[in-house]
């Protein structure tokens, strides 16, 4: 098992049916949106499973999904139709996720486990984090990829924390100013950049770290840091950072969005990824970042 696969997101799927619950909520809910994510995240992960790595990521990717490899963004389906048949198992399972207003984009994240074949011990664990954008013809694709590894976990296995249906937004079906959302998104990744290199990634965190939702910051080499876990470690980030951005993805809806670029940390270089959502006060909040650096 080499590290491409073990710092890969792996996620994204399609809808495959129509369960009771869709039925039970009716179509224009953002509940049946949010569970039609998970459901798909769940048949990608076990269609992977029964018909392999390159099977599962070249089906389920969007054309124009970023996936990582050799520590670059890189087009995800190039990538994957380049990977050999092999008797690698690749299993993950979702423990979060959420979605936007307009129930078309959202991200899912949670462990994943590599076994050089389906009855050996696993060798390779990590946790991966997936953006997903639903088709014209309600298909939801990946589109970004992104994800560490890290060693063996001495903890047991994570299990779900899916949003009660209460607590997702109400469907919005008036679409934002996407152009003027993604600008505002990069105004706030570029504010953070600054700070972070000038100051302390500390200081950048405390200006944009959500203080109502439940953050999660992931780092290569370590499980994930999340809720009040993720504010004491950004605590204690006094060293400054140089991140180079090189893209803002925002929702329709213009309430979920997600930067992505490169970062250097004491010499050390590798992929972020940050998923931002806009706050009571119109200000995009930091609720998720992935930092691969090496």
């Amino acid at each position: 098992m080499n590290k491409f696969f073990a710092t890969l997101v792996l996620a994204g799927t399609s809808y495959l049916g129509a369960p009771w619950w869709r039925a039970a909520l009716g179509p224009a809910t953002i509940a049946a949106d949010y569970q039609s994510l998970v459901a798909s995240e769940r048949a990608f992960s076990d269609f992977t499973g029964k018909h392999g790595i390159r099977a599962g990521f070249t089906r389920f990717l969007a054309d124009e999904a970023l996936v990582v490899a050799q520590g670059r963004f890189r087009l995800g389906k190039p990538v994957y139709e380049q990977v050999p048949e092999q008797p690698t198992v690749l299993s993950w399972q979702p423990v979060y996720a959420d979605i936007a207003a307009s129930g078309d984009f959202g991200y899912t994240t949670g462990p994943f486990e590599v076994r050089p074949r389906a009855t050996a011990a696993p060798a390779g664990f990590g946790q991966y984090t997936s953006i997903w954008r639903k088709t014209s013809t309600g298909e939801w694709k990946v589109v970004a990829d992104v994800g560490i590894s890290y060693p063996a976990p001495n903890v047991p296995p994570q299990t779900a924390a899916l949003l009660p249906f209460e607590a997702l937004p109400a469907r919005t079906a008036i679409a934002a100013d996407t152009a003027a959302r993604r600008r505002e998104l990069l105004n706030a990744e570029q504010a953070l950049d600054k700070i972070a290199a000038t100051q302390s990634q500390q200081a950048a965190y405390k200006s944009v770290l959500s203080t109502t939702r439940a953050v999660r910051l992931y780092r290569a080499g370590s499980l994930p840091y999340v809720g009040p876990a993720a504010t004491a470690f950004a605590a204690t980030q006094t060293q400054p950072a140089t991140y180079t951005p090189l893209r803002a993805v925002v929702a329709t809806s213009g309430d979920l969005g997600f930067t992505y670029g490169y970062s250097e940390i004491e010499r050390k270089k590798g992929p972020f990824l940050r998923i931002w959502k806009r706050g009571a006060k119109h200000s995009w909040e930091l609720v998720h970042e992935v930092l691969d650096v090496q």
